[in-house]
């Protein structure tokens, strides 16, 4: 579509495209900007953006008037940021729009809803990991954890885990902000300040409704990490995301929030980071011969195995095809539930979590290079 002439088009039909050749490619979000001349449509796919329209501004008001009708937004008086859904062939797509210099810019997530992840294996967890993952997520009562960076996959782990406990002997409840993805017999809640619906609001309400199993979409603040804390060591079942570098921060994060070092030793049964990999095609994989200065750099064993796919058809002559997961899991053992009342740093938690045999990310990836499934660039990237 890069560099096609629309000319005078039918808008409706020309939005439609766009949006079907976005869901055609695997795209998790379509970016609309205004230049000072021109317009750029970009899709993001496999985590990195790509420009695939160039378009004269004219297009651009049409494609913005007929976005925000699709959304139900705003149409007329000064520019404003303003927030929508819209569903197309079955998908939801989450519209936000934003002013700027040149104009509104348009970006649109496309939701998971219709690529359902069905299993830990999908989601790039190793067979010893699923093994503590899910023998953990049955226990009653308890923390458990997601950390990682803005758009490492952290809310889809989330709702597998949710999916494996959606039985009718339980009852699940989120806090969300917002509400991607719709579960039958989950009640979600989508996170409203302007009525004074926080988190911590929204969590403290929620323990008044009998849940087993609490998801929190991100804990921010130190109320809300007090009262997850509180709820895991009083019955609950209790997953929620937190933004850190890696799983060892988690613990070091919530401290710093005011969490009593006891009620986290306690509360604490599983923590993963992760990050998104690109997958290599494999289609056009071949394995290379690593030169030595590489092999140095990595500290890696003579005998690793390493691969590069050239680029197809298949796979749009990119080499990569899809994404998967790559996860640090700490296990909290009765000895780093010790270090925990010491108030440790980071540094200490990951060299007794290492002792007892956690692979940090990089020893992760390596081990996914080794299998064919990413490039040692791509493992060097995600894990610097």
């Amino acid at each position: 579509m890069k560099g096609t002439s629309f000319g005078d088009v039918d808008i409706i039909k020309t939005v439609d495209s766009i949006f079907a050749d976005a869901l055609a490619r695997g795209a998790s979000d379509i970016h609309i900007e205004p230049q000072n001349d021109k317009m750029i449509i970009r899709y993001r796919i496999d985590g990195i953006l790509k420009v695939v329209v160039t378009e004269n501004m004219d297009l651009f008001e049409l494609m913005l008037a007929r976005i925000k009708i699709m959304a139900d937004l705003e149409t007329t008086g000064l520019p404003r940021s303003q927030e929508g859904n819209i569903k197309f062939e079955h998908v939801d797509m989450r519209v936000s729009i934003l002013p700027t210099s040149f104009g509104e810019n348009v970006v649109i997530r496309i939701l998971e809803a219709a690529r359902k992840v069905e299993s830990f294996e999908e989601l790039g967890f190793t067979s010893k990991q699923i093994l503590s993952l899910e023998s953990i997520i049955q226990k009653p009562f308890g923390l458990i954890l997601v950390t990682g960076t803005t758009g490492s996959g952290k809310s889809t782990t989330l709702f597998t885990m949710l999916n494996k406990l959606n039985t009718p002997e339980r009852k699940l409840a989120t806090l969300e902000d917002p509400v991607e993805r719709k579960i039958d017999m989950v009640r979600q809640t989508q996170i409203n300040l302007e009525v004074g619906l926080t988190f911590a609001e929204g969590l403290r309400c929620l323990l008044r409704q009998d849940p087993d199993i609490i998801m929190v979409g991100e804990i921010r603040d130190n109320e809300t990490a007090r009262i997850a804390v509180d709820a895991a060591v009083t019955g609950h079942l209790v997953l929620a995301s937190i933004h850190t570098n890696n799983a060892a921060g988690a613990i070091i994060r919530l401290l710093n929030m005011g969490v009593e070092p006891f009620l986290l030793s306690s509360a604490i049964r599983f923590i993963s980071c992760q990050r998104l990999a690109r997958l290599n095609c494999h289609n056009c994989l071949e394995q290379i011969t690593p030169t030595p200065e590489m092999l140095n750099a990595l500290n890696a064993p003579k005998d690793m195995k390493f691969f590069h796919s050239k680029g197809c058809d298949e796979c749009d002559s990119k080499g990569f095809k899809g994404r998967a997961g790559i996860h640090e899991i700490l296990v909290p053992t009765q000895a780093i539930k010790n270090l925990i009342l010491s108030r440790p740093t980071d540094d200490q938690i990951i060299t007794q979590a290492e002792k007892e045999g956690m692979e940090n990310l990089r020893q992760v990836a390596l081990s996914k290079v080794n299998e064919g499934l990413i490039t040692v660039e791509e493992a060097l990237r995600i894990t610097e």
